[in-house]
């Protein structure tokens, strides 16, 4: 397993933006973005809300982050 970071969208009153374009208290529902800049383009259309990052495990790793200096040197 790995951890992944992830981006979502939450109003004033900490409920998340999910698919629907609705917000709700479950995290579950919440729109998982992988790209900050994406998730900050999505917020435009909400004022008022903010961009929350969080990380979670994933049974596969985020091959789209930066790679490390270590991996890089193997």
């Amino acid at each position: 397993m790995a951890m992944v970071t992830r981006y979502s969208i939450q109003d004033e009153v900490g409920r998340f933006l999910t698919i629907d374009g609705f917000f709700s208290y479950d995290d579950a529902d919440a729109v998982e973005f992988r790209d900050e800049d994406e998730a900050i383009d999505e917020l435009a259309a909400y004022p008022g809300c903010t961009v929350e990052t969080h990380q979670r495990l994933s049974n596969f790793p985020d091959f789209t982050a930066t790679p490390s200096i270590e991996k890089e040197a193997a």
